[in-house]
């Protein structure tokens, strides 16, 4: 019973603030600064530290715990935000029980936003932070993020899979925004149910990350691309989110493609719930099993 009372407190909680702070009539320098003294209230558990760090030019943080137990093993996470707002700090909640869950590192890197920096700018500061792990000695990556970043994750595969470098050894998706074009079609039923985001609210970050590239563009919608050859992937969402359609589509296609994926979609839940790790049952659930998604494919062995 206390689950559902948390549940519906912290929905209508999102509804009276981040889905207007997230509509189109909000400038996007209001947005940053709202949600940069948000992370106050981020639940981050103990034993885990943040360290700055630069990863070929690109500034982060580098998430660790007490039980980090390989320096070749790492998490790289894109957080966040539409393209438009977000920073590394705001996901502790996430990047820390990644850290707690997997023994690895988490590096985050704080990749260039747009409207200042339209695509591919947070796609080529992604690769370039990808490159240094590699020529750092980390050999088994994964690319992990939530919402834009997620979607940024799985688009920075393929551009690495185009470019002939090592392939990131698994994909972890939460709520991935993969076909920036989508709101045309989202209906209004299911925009109303998710406390969070609105599709004026999409297009609009939409229309600034791509600037004068076609939303369709495979490296910015990466759903429409050919996904052949990418690694294990796991998808998480919830049922109430506005990109439930496209969580669905990407896991149909994902298998299309010959490539081993787990769609796991939590019931009356939104948007990238498990931001509230540390407070909400199913968001702790959900990064554990994450952990053990990424226990199951052995990334430690051998090394």
């Amino acid at each position: 019973m206390r689950g559902r009372r948390d549940r519906k407190l912290l929905s209508g909680l999102l509804r009276l603030t981040l889905k207007p702070l997230f509509s189109s009539g909000t400038p996007i320098w209001l947005q940053r600064r709202a949600l940069n003294m948000a992370h106050v209230i981020t639940r981050v558990p103990d034993g885990v530290s943040f360290t700055d760090e630069t990863l070929n030019g690109v500034t982060g943080e580098c998430v660790q715990s007490a039980a980090t137990a390989s320096r070749t093993v790492a998490i790289l996470y894109l957080h966040g935000g539409g393209y438009c707002v977000g920073a590394p700090r705001l996901y502790r909640a996430i990047t820390a029980q990644l850290a707690i869950t997997a023994g690895v590192p988490v590096h985050v890197p704080g990749y260039r936003l747009a409207p200042e920096h339209p695509w591919p700018a947070a796609l080529n500061d992604v690769v370039a932070a990808y490159r240094a792990l590699l020529e750092s000695g980390v050999t088994r990556i994964v690319l992990a993020g939530d919402s834009a970043g997620g979607g940024l994750a799985l688009a920075a595969a393929l551009a690495l899979r185009e470019a002939g470098l090592t392939a990131p050894k698994a994909l972890v998706l939460l709520s991935p925004w993969v076909k920036l074009g989508s709101w045309r079609d989202m209906q209004a039923a299911q925009e109303k149910r998710d406390p969070m985001l609105s599709r004026d609210g999409l297009r609009r970050w939409a229309t600034a990350y791509c600037d004068r590239v076609p939303q369709s563009h495979p490296l910015c919608s990466p759903l429409l691309a050919d996904l052949r050859g990418l690694p294990p992937t796991l998808i998480q969402g919830g049922s109430e989110e506005l990109l439930i359609d496209d969580l669905l589509q990407l896991e149909r296609k994902l298998h299309g493609a010959g490539v081993l994926a787990q769609l796991q979609i939590e019931p009356d839940l939104w948007h990238v719930y498990q931001l509230h790790a540390g407070v909400l049952a199913e968001a702790d659930l959900a990064l554990a099993k994450i952990g053990r998604f990424l226990t199951g494919l052995q990334l430690q062995g051998n090394r």
